[in-house]
């Protein structure tokens, strides 16, 4: 009898290296992650890295402003608020400093050069037209005894007023006219303030935040819900919900809401529901978490340690968030509607606390020290110093490959498409780039001992990547890790397998 023809049995299953993370709710679904990636052009390009600009005292991050009008940076550190130029000149903004050393700040601005820091205890005024001037606080150098915020959190900035959420309480604080030390709620008061209040659900106020192209709107939040708002022009207080509107969805955190371009995006939760991700896009607000995604929060011991930001990269408009308490950062791109897991070069949470852009660069300050970062896809690493910079792991886990008929299959090759030609062929350390695969055949729960093949160097651009004879498997997971200092750029492949 003739042997089988090994070649007319060969059958071509897809693999799908580019993709975001879309685990599902267990391995055996599917175990698919994409670390440190994100797609562009229908390719997984290297997520943006950071290198430190700035050092300051070793002390966490707690928030960042950039002043357009005053062109500097507000960046706090502990206890501590500095001043940073064009430069990235770091001053010590003189004055008491802040009340507490640790937690969530908010910084935002009016038209008068006054920039308002808040942190739960005090509301803290810095005039950067008059920088020798020492921070002046609430409980010291303005409206003692009668400022009527006890508990001042998020603040923002909407027609000539600044914004406060009175935390503990349902209400919200409008400033006097570009005054940031104007809180007198007495309309006898020339200049005065108004209160307003959270009025669908009996909850309590996290923050007021503009909506982004949204004219007078403002999205009002509580833990539980969240009202529009309208600035109507009215003597005795200038706004008036929108009684059509609402969402039945509040914030865990004020320090997850992050607005840009028309967008509004936020960790939600409510008395009936745990943690979801949820945008508004200036009509509608909907939730975007999938089924793995969700599951993953209702696991967290402490979701509502988390934080989030909005940023731009190279076109893409991504919202990165993270809970610390349960060492887990990712980013959601609005544009592909694709999550990436990212993190720090030792595979723990990313250490990008608040991002702004200045200058026409991002900088971030650090969950995890005290200096300023740049952040962008000029960096392809983490660079603390220049004699300390590390490879951030970038690695994808394929969805399974199956067949439908849920028999076994020997592997014959595995190939796809990347870009070759490091400089020299070696890395920084002198290594030379590789690729490191690992196939898990038990439905994603565990992965066998790692293959590695090596980059081509400068002049051997070919850019086909192939594993030959990976063994038997009947439901195979891949687990592709790409090492190096450098850029990787890769596209999509396939497996040959036979029966």
């Amino acid at each position: 009898m003739p042997a089988p023809n090994l070649r007319q049995q060969i059958q071509e299953l897809p693999l799908a290296m580019v993709g975001g993370t879309q685990f599902g709710r267990y391995p055996k679904i599917s175990d698919e992650q994409t670390f440190n990636f994100i797609i562009s052009d229908n390719a997984l390009v290297p997520y943006a890295g950071y290198k430190s600009v700035t050092s300051s005292p070793n002390s966490p991050g707690r928030g960042i402003y950039s002043s357009s009008r005053g062109n500097i940076m507000i960046a706090v550190w502990g206890a501590q608020v500095y001043s940073i130029n064009i430069n990235l000149q770091a001053t010590l903004i003189l004055g008491l400093g802040l009340a507490t050393s640790s937690g969530d700040v908010y910084i935002s601005e009016n038209n008068n050069a006054e920039i308002a820091i808040t942190d739960g205890a005090r509301l803290y005024v810095y005039n950067w037209s008059t920088p020798l001037l020492p921070l002046q606080r609430s409980d010291v150098d303005f409206m003692v005894g009668t400022f009527p915020i006890s508990s001042p959190g998020f603040v923002s900035f909407q027609n000539g007023r600044l914004i406060i959420a009175n935390l503990g309480s349902q209400n919200w604080y409008l400033s006097g006219e570009n005054d940031a030390t104007m809180w007198d709620i007495n309309p006898a008061t020339a200049n005065h303030g108004y209160v307003g209040a959270l009025q669908s659900k009996p909850d309590s106020i996290q923050a007021a935040v503009p909506t982004p192209g949204g004219g007078n709107n403002i999205l009002i939040f509580g833990r539980n819900v969240v009202e529009q708002w309208q600035d109507i022009g009215a003597a005795k207080f200038p706004y008036q919900r929108a009684s059509t509107f609402n969402v039945d969805y509040g914030t865990l955190n004020a320090s997850s809401i992050s607005a840009l371009d028309n967008y509004v995006v936020w960790l939600a939760g409510n008395e009936q529901s745990g943690a979801t991700l949820m945008v508004f896009d200036g009509r509608s607000a909907k939730s975007i978490s999938t089924d793995g995604m969700d599951f993953k929060f209702a696991s967290l011991s402490n979701p509502s340690n988390c934080s989030g930001f909005l940023f731009r990269q190279d076109g893409h408009v991504i919202y990165q968030f993270t809970f610390v308490t349960d060492n887990l950062s990712y980013a959601y791109d609005i544009n592909t509607g694709k999550f990436f897991t990212v993190t720090d070069e030792k595979l723990d949470y990313h250490i990008a606390c608040d991002v702004v852009f200045f200058g026409n660069q991002y900088y971030f300050v650090s969950f995890k020290g005290g200096d300023l970062f740049q952040f962008g896809t000029q960096y392809t690493n983490a660079q603390y110093a220049d004699d300390d910079i590390q490879p951030l792991p970038r690695i994808r886990i394929t969805p399974p490959s199956r067949l439908v008929s849920q028999l076994p299959f020997i592997i014959k090759s595995l190939g796809f498409t990347i870009e070759n030609g490091a400089p020299n062929g070696v890395t920084q350390d002198n290594t030379l780039e590789s690729v490191d695969l690992s196939v898990s055949r038990d439905g994603g729960e565990s992965f066998g001992n790692s293959l590695r093949l090596d980059m081509n160097a400068t002049g051997k651009r070919r850019s086909r990547f192939i594993y030959q004879r990976l063994g038997r498997a009947n439901d195979a997971t891949f687990q592709i890790r790409f090492n190096g200092y450098g850029r990787f750029v890769v596209l999509d492949g396939q497996i040959e397998v036979y029966q």
